[in-house]
């Protein structure tokens, strides 16, 4: 056979066919190396840095993993997308990977003993005795999804960064030209007189006859729309369907005690206190004034140390040779000094709280519940997959219901928000956040994902109907419409009484007059800033007019269920001398602005010195 190929191979006709697939291959399969494979350009250059698509997606999944608990763990990475957070991953890489490349130039680097020491320092690895704990230190980077490789080189290059910024940065500060003005403007007060024209001091205007109602429907027919309603049929599948066939007997309660037995166990703790010596001279001072029976309160003053409370601790909470020697003292006791890799030790046990294990008689209703739960899930897990495979198989919700004697509901009319036609709150809906989100994103005629619910059931819907949104008929809401008719124009005439009384306060006549005649309560604001919500609750609109306003200046605005009127009754000015804590505190705030400023100037010149590429269209393609 191979003969008869390699025969065949020296035809024309043959080698014009082997050059004909050699090309396809090129066309559809190195293309698609090319593409998709080794040969892929890096997304990101940054001087003599390249980073891959691959690499840029995983920091941004990171992002968006890290900002889920703020999103209700709702968040997408489409959703993310848009929201700009690629973006912003991108400057960010770009940024820090800039300062790198400046600090190589210069040669920074930062050693291995100061990046020990800052590790060690950070607050988030120190244990019970307030020194730096390895297992926390693993744990919380396990949980960060670091190895202490890759947290010791982030934390060096971080180092170095900072170097970077700070050398370019550190110790700007905003002239006192700049910031005491724009604090003496952003602290001004003024102070105001203000009363309300209520909607309700005016008499109900007369009802409008039938054309002024239709015409008043006609021009405001978007404020009566009915929303859109879904005519839905729901199945449930609860804990419920499936607990009647669960039988728990003795003999699986016993074997998940003994199974769970160290959940049921209390441990002994102790209330412990202890001194930390470094030195071994002061470790023998220590062991001599224990031996005459001193205190460690006692100790610690003539040894001139500080006390440590350790609080109320387990065996596994201290470090190993500390833990016999505390859980061997009685309650009261102080110990011998003991030497750890912190230090030498002097404890004192407070208070020694017992440890005990609740017997089976204790927890058997506990575990036949947690049992009964874990079996019910496993069965309504079950009960699910049946489900979803009949509904695969081509049967109707209703079928597959009846298959397994469950029940399906039926809603006529749900909105988006859960109400019905009658505009109340439709009874039984699931208790689900996403039930009313699911059903107005699945088609007519179509059956939704099996989807769970709260108290670990599913639901599984099926859109029967949709009427889209629509004008209310005028007849169904004559009512409605005439009430808005006349609360509106309630509403204008009240509006129309309060500018009538301003006009009399800007004529000269005290606001304090005018609201008596009026027979409303005049009132004297507290003193309010052009941007702060201290102070009293006043139209944005007023509070801007009497800014630019002196003394005696009027405003108008309005307000919940009324009109507001405000005569500014005077200024307070920000003494700057009087608020040292204010004005240092804002002066920090423009320096901090000013010095961002720069970094980002400086920044942008790495940039334009460096050089930056950046392939969007590889990173909008990747995910």
């Amino acid at each position: 056979m191979l003969d008869v190929f390699r025969t065949a191979s020296k035809t024309w006709i043959v080698r014009l066919l082997f050059a004909l697939l050699a090309l396809s291959f090129v066309a559809w399969g190195a293309g698609d190396v090319l593409r998709g494979g080794v040969g892929r350009s890096p997304a990101i250059e940054i001087g003599r840095t390249t980073l891959s698509a691959g690499e840029v997606m995983a920091e941004f999944k990171r992002e968006v993993e890290r900002l889920q608990p703020l999103f209700g763990g709702k968040l997408t990475v489409d959703d993310a997308r848009k929201m700009g957070m690629m973006d912003r991953t991108i400057d960010s890489i770009i940024a820090r990977t800039l300062i790198d490349e400046a600090a190589k130039s210069l040669g920074l680097a930062a050693t291995d003993e100061t990046i020990l020491k800052k590790v060690a320092g950070n607050p988030a690895f120190k244990g019970p005795t307030g020194q730096f704990d390895r297992d926390i230190f693993r744990q919380r980077l396990a949980r960060a999804g670091f190895s202490e490789e890759s947290f010791m080189k982030a934390e060096r290059a971080n180092m170095v960064r900072n170097q970077m910024v700070e050398s370019v940065a550190a110790g700007i500060g905003a002239p006192i030209a700049l910031t005491d003005p724009l604090l003496r403007w952003r602290e001004e007060r003024r102070v105001a007189e203000t009363f309300l024209v209520k909607d309700e001091s005016i008499p109900l205007p007369s009802a409008p006859d039938s054309s002024q109602v239709e015409a008043y429907y006609k021009d405001n027919v978007s404020r009566f729309m009915a929303p859109e309603f879904r005519a839905l049929t729901v199945l449930l599948l609860r804990p419920a369907d499936v607990a009647a066939g669960i039988d728990i007997d003795e003999t699986m309660v016993r074997e998940a005690y003994q199974q769970r037995q160290e959940e049921f166990n209390t441990p002994e703790r102790r209330t412990v206190s202890q001194i930390v010596f470094d030195e071994q001279s002061s470790a023998a001072k220590a062991t001599d004034m224990v031996t005459q029976g001193k205190d460690l309160a006692a100790i610690a003053k003539t040894l001139n140390a500080e006390i440590i409370e350790l609080g109320s601790v387990e065996k596994g909470d201290l470090p190993e040779g500390l833990a016999e020697a505390v859980f061997k003292l009685p309650a009261g006791g102080t110990g011998q000094p003991v030497k750890t890799a912190l230090g030498w030790h002097v404890v004192k046990v407070s208070q020694i709280q017992a440890g005990r294990t609740r017997t089976f008689t204790e927890v058997k209703g506990q575990l036949e519940q947690d049992l009964r739960k874990e079996k019910s899930l496993d069965g309504l897990s079950e009960l699910a997959n049946k489900v979803e495979d009949a509904l695969g198989g081509g049967a109707s919700l209703e079928e597959a219901a009846k298959r397994f004697n469950l029940k399906t509901v039926k809603f006529n009319a749900v909105d988006a928000q859960g109400r019905g036609a009658n505009g109340k709150p439709v009874a039984d809906l699931p208790k689900s956040d996403q039930f009313l989100d699911v059903a107005f994103h699945t088609d007519q005629g179509t059956e939704s994902p099996l989807t769970e619910v709260q108290n670990n059931g599913y639901f599984l819907l099926r859109v029967d109907g949709v009427t889209p949104p629509a004008p209310k008929a005028l007849a169904d809401i004559k009512g409605e419409v005439v009430a808005t008719w006349q609360a509106e124009r309630r509403q204008e005439l009240a509006r129309d009484k309060a500018l009538k009384l301003a006009e009399r306060i800007k004529a000269g006549e005290s606001a304090a007059q005018v609201a008596q005649s009026a027979g409303v309560k005049l009132e004297v604001s507290k003193p309010f800033t052009r941007e702060s919500n201290e102070g009293p609750v006043l139209p944005p609109n007023v509070v801007a007019e009497l800014f630019k306003a002196q003394p005696g200046g009027v405003a108008t605005g309005s307000l919940q269920g009324g009109t507001l009127v405000a005569r500014l009754a005077s200024v307070v000015p920000f003494d700057i001398a009087a608020n040292a804590g204010v004005t240092q505190a804002a002066r920090l705030r423009v320096s901090q602005a000013v010095a961002t400023d720069i970094a980002d100037q400086y920044i942008a010149a790495l940039n334009a010195a460096i050089g930056v590429k950046v392939d969007r269209p590889q990173l909008t393609r990747e995910e």
